[in-house]
């Protein structure tokens, strides 16, 4: 009897849509902190909140911080000393692996990477979400100031 119980429900494809009847998808609020300068001046909501996490996880290294999920910030330090053209390749593929981590986040494109001294470059392109596209420039450098 064990058997066919078990047989019956390996091979229960209804038990797919079962649950998938239980369960909606759900987009949560994206309400935040408004940040300027480094202090709180009210709240933000939707496109201006999205524009403020894009700014906030190519700002974070990642790994760096305990408070963040491994998940969040981005890998762009570790170019730091490597070849321009290794710099090209990687760049784009860490600002992917960043931003995507965010469910918000539909597409990343970057449109330029440029080297502009001999120890900095800049990333420039787009991030689509569900609140529309953020434009994004980004900076590399030795002494990270950027």
């Amino acid at each position: 009897m064990d058997e066919e119980l078990t047989d019956n429900i390996a091979n229960n494809d209804d038990a797919d849509d079962v649950l998938a009847d239980d369960f909606q998808e759900e987009t949560l609020p994206t309400m935040t902190f408004k940040v300027a300068d480094g202090r709180v001046i009210g709240v933000v909501d939707d496109y201006d909140a999205m524009v403020q996490a894009i700014d906030k996880i190519m700002r974070t290294e990642r790994f760096v911080f305990p408070i963040y999920t491994e998940d969040y910030g981005n890998d762009l330090e570790d170019l730091v000393g490597a070849d321009f053209e290794y710099i090209k390749v990687e760049a784009e593929r860490m600002i992917d692996e960043a931003l995507q981590a965010d469910d918000r986040v539909t597409g990343v494109y970057v449109d330029e990477i440029t080297q502009v001294a001999s120890d900095s470059v800049q990333i420039t392109g787009s991030v689509e979400t569900i609140f529309g596209n953020v434009d994004f420039t980004k900076g590399v450098s030795v002494n990270d100031d950027e």
